[in-house]
């Protein structure tokens, strides 16, 4: 009975593939009903699990491009084994380089060639660097605990 309800209304989905984290991937295709409206194609994933909330990582970004139609044909197992040996390829030489610029910024640091970062120097809420000594007569703030300076008569501030 389902069925030929099923079609008096239109085609049901049909399976496109699989990933290698267990989601399936199908494609409602376009179709005119029977009132002759026209119904837009859809392409729809199917999570192993329960909840259908995804994040980033659940689904390959070869599937979701194909799910959001920014691509014509489905992903191939071997397209996307491709696309991640790359990218763990890419990150590999990426903490290479990251290392060796550490590597040459030491070195010129202790052959003189640059100048270390002048140490920040917190005085009150400011977290701006300080290269002079604070004047002990100020006013200073550490949260909580203020402390007005002394006044002295004839000095301006």
């Amino acid at each position: 009975m389902f069925n030929r309800i099923r079609a008096l209304v239109g085609p049901a989905k049909t399976f496109v593939g699989a990933d290698h984290l267990g989601n399936k991937y199908y494609v409602i295709p376009e179709r005119t009903t029977i009132l002759g409206t026209k119904r837009k194609g859809r392409r729809l994933a199917e999570s192993p699990t329960a909840t259908m909330d995804y994040e980033l990582g659940d689904i390959p970004l070869e599937w979701e491009a194909w799910i959001r139609g920014r691509r014509k044909d489905p992903p191939t197992d071997t397209e996307i084994e491709k696309n991640e040996k790359m990218m763990l390829l890419k990150q590999q030489r990426g903490k290479e380089a990251e290392e060796k610029d550490m590597a040459r910024q030491q070195q010129e640091y202790d052959e003189g060639l640059v100048a270390r970062p002048a140490p920040k120097v917190h005085t009150g809420h400011a977290s701006s660097p300080s290269y002079e000594k604070p004047d002990t007569n100020q006013e200073s703030s550490t949260g909580g605990t203020f402390q007005p300076s002394a006044w002295m008569p004839g000095k301006k501030s």
